[in-house]
């Protein structure tokens, strides 16, 4: 629009207003038409108020001259929103205030009076403003955050590989990874702990899910490892990630002509099929292809009501749209001075959106070089298979394009408790990389593949202790000293065997029931062992509050400190002495143990009468009495128990009504 067109809807005053920001002087009959457009389009003026702007205001008049200079208000706010890169700046109403008092820009609402500078309507940046302005400079971004769909099917199959890996993460009540999870996820995927990282995430926990690869129980998480998912391809992968995020169904299309989050998604990719790809697509004319609505359509940005539109729009736009197409490998972002200012489509995005041909990923990635300090880099894309195989024996180290796994002798240790073997691994990686290992690798595979093999674990066997004699003899029975032995034998074959030798073996076991009356408390602290021979299971019991003796344990004053001092309360203690005590604890060993405590046990000693009636009724009544309820405590249905000191007042009132007392200085039997 032209100038005069635009400024025939202001108010004189508002016009005024302007001329005295551009440092015309102040005159007392009002200009004439021509006068006022020669100075509101002075170029030297309007060229020194360029200069003085701010670099945001300067980022929104570039956006509105891309944008064919009119943009409805609200998408100005929007475009400002987004092109802030989330730095604390000038708030976007007083900045566009600033530029609508100078002259910069200018509000038009469909005909009506203009009577505030306050954003309304559409913005509008006049002809003769524009050709006042330095040249518009046509250049592609500063800096370009490529989008991949390779990085896209490598972290969604290392978020999946980590899940596998730590299958104990439980998430929080929102359904999210807890934050400590969270860090060491992004650690993994090799990833900076920004919020839109953190974001990112969230992003691949749901594409996960939607897909059919995650899916949650309460708080935990389920992966079904039969999903087709791992043996996908990086480009099936990204493919099916992006058919899973932008769902089949229709209900988050346009209703009734309302905007919503679908309705903008369809925008923006009908605007992207519009362009050429590979072509830069500034923000300000993605944003006036996404909102072609009429300026009376949208509220006023300073509204309570275009605030809200606003937030719901720039969200909708930015985190639910834009950010999760670069992340599934469409778009590439376009930053300047740490500001987003174009988008561009990927050949993935084209083949994906219908206007480009299919891609394939490139011929370079896959290799496998082992180096002779134990790391295994493998550049990417890598295949699933060949990434799980190397974390059962190696820990990764993720980066980007390349992942670093390393070797150690408990990462071996541990394939090889998986079911792999060192041959295996040998062969795995030699094949793989297509080179023999390393000299010094191969040796220490070999050496750690021996020395694993000289420690046998026995599972399922029976331990056999004598008291001083030689080890009976029988079949299966291996001595390992001259009291000690074990054996893979049933103990009912043993015990056939012995029996006519005269041997009655003395049982035990290491379930919770076979702790029971291990163990006898004798004054003065002593648990003193109740069978011939001691058990294991106590011993680890006992240790942390009680000094070992040759008869058993002791409890002392200072080994009830140091347990303590080492963690354990006293129910703790008092709870494992009566797991492997033979019968209830006494009462001296009791109160031994809550006098070393903070609340030691304290007893009062009080002067009491009992009082017994033949007729438990009148008994009854005289507990009901509110008078005499504080003196008295019922200990049966014939006795009282009686303060000494309301005795004799207690006689009165019982003699007062008829009942007669007579005392005795013990209690019949």
């Amino acid at each position: 629009m032209r100038l005069p067109e635009v400024i025939r809807h202001y108010e004189p005053p508002l016009l005024a207003e302007i001329l005295h920001r551009q440092g015309w002087p102040a005159e007392t009959a009002p200009a004439s038409p021509e006068d006022m457009l020669r100075r509101l389009s002075d170029p030297k003026r309007l060229k020194a108020l360029w200069t003085q702007l701010p670099p945001e205001g300067r980022v929104l008049i570039e956006g509105l001259r891309r944008a064919g200079g009119a943009m409805p208000a609200l998408v100005f706010s929007i475009l400002y929103e987004m092109t802030s890169s989330g730095t604390p700046g000038v708030p976007f109403e007083t900045l566009a205030v600033r530029l609508a008092a100078s002259g910069m820009i200018y509000w038009y609402s469909a005909g009506r009076p203009i009577r505030s500078l306050l954003p309304q309507g559409a913005a509008i940046l006049p002809v003769e403003i524009a050709a006042a302005l330095p040249p518009l400079e046509v250049s592609a971004p500063s800096k370009i955050i490529p989008a991949s769909p390779l990085r896209l099917a490598r972290d969604l199959g290392r978020f999946g590989r980590f899940l596998r890996r730590f299958p104990e993460i439980a998430l929080t009540r929102e359904g999210r990874l807890p934050a400590r999870w969270m860090r060491r996820l992004q650690r993994w995927l090799g990833r900076a702990g920004s919020p839109q990282e953190s974001a990112y995430l969230t992003f691949l926990q749901q594409l996960l899910e939607r897909m059919g690869v995650l899916r949650t129980h309460g708080a935990a998480l389920i992966l079904d490892l039969l999903h087709p998912f791992w043996e996908q391809g990086a480009i099936d992968r990204a493919l099916a990630a992006f058919h899973a995020w932008k769902g089949e169904g229709s209900e988050d299309l346009p209703n009734n002509g309302m905007l919503s989050p679908g309705l903008l998604r369809a925008r923006v990719e009908q605007a992207l099929c519009q362009q050429e790809p590979g072509s830069w697509i500034p923000l300000p004319c993605l944003l006036a292809a996404v909102f072609p609505e009429r300026p009376e359509r949208l509220p006023d940005p300073s509204s309570p009501a275009g605030r809200e539109m606003a937030t719901h729009l720039k969200t909708w736009l930015a985190a639910e749209t834009l950010w999760p197409l670069h992340w599934l490998g469409l778009l590439d972002r376009g930053d300047g001075e740490g500001r987003w200012q174009a988008v561009r489509l990927t050949p993935f995005g084209a083949w994906v959106l219908g206007i480009g041909g299919p891609v394939s990923p490139p011929e370079e990635g896959g290799r496998l070089i082992v180096q002779p300090d134990f790391r295994i880099l493998v550049f990417e894309p890598a295949s699933e298979s060949i990434l799980a195989a190397l974390e059962t024996f190696a820990d990764p180290s993720p980066g980007d394009p390349v992942s670093v796994y390393q070797l150690s002798r408990d990462t071996v240790y541990r394939g090889i408790q998986q079911g792999w073997d060192v041959p295996r691994i040998i062969r795995f990686l030699e094949g793989i990389s297509g080179e023999p290992l390393p000299s010094n690798v191969r040796r220490s595979l070999e050496d750690w593949h021996r020395r694993f093999h000289q420690i046998r674990i026995y599972r399922r066997v029976t331990l056999i202790r004598t008291a001083g004699e030689p080890l009976p003899r029988g079949r299966g029975i291996h001595p390992l000293g001259d009291s000690m032995g074990w054996t893979e034998e049933p103990l009912a074959h043993l015990e056939a065997e012995w029996y006519p030798q005269g041997i009655r073996p003395w049982t035990t076991g290491f379930r919770p029931e076979d702790l029971r009356h291990q163990v006898i408390a004798e004054p003065p602290g002593i648990l003193r062992w109740a069978g011939p021979f001691p058990h294991p299971g106590v011993e680890r019991l006992l240790e942390p509050f009680a000094e070992r003796i040759p008869e058993g344990f002791r409890i002392t004053e200072e080994s009830v400190r140091a347990g303590r001092t080492a963690g354990m309360t006293l129910p703790q203690i008092l709870q494992r002495l009566q797991q492997v005590h033979r019968g209830p604890l006494p009462a001296w060993l009791l109160a031994r143990l809550l006098a070393w405590s903070d609340q030691p046990p304290r007893a009062r000693w009080e002067h009491v009468i009992l009082l017994r009636m033949d007729r438990p009724e009148i008994l009854e009544a005289l507990w009901n009495e509110p008078e005499l309820a504080p003196w008295i405590r019922p200990l049966d249905s014939h006795t009282l128990m009686v303060r000494a000191d309301h005795a004799s007042a207690l006689k009165a009132w019982l003699e007062a009504i008829g009942v007669s007392v007579e005392e005795m200085d013990h209690p019949s039997p």
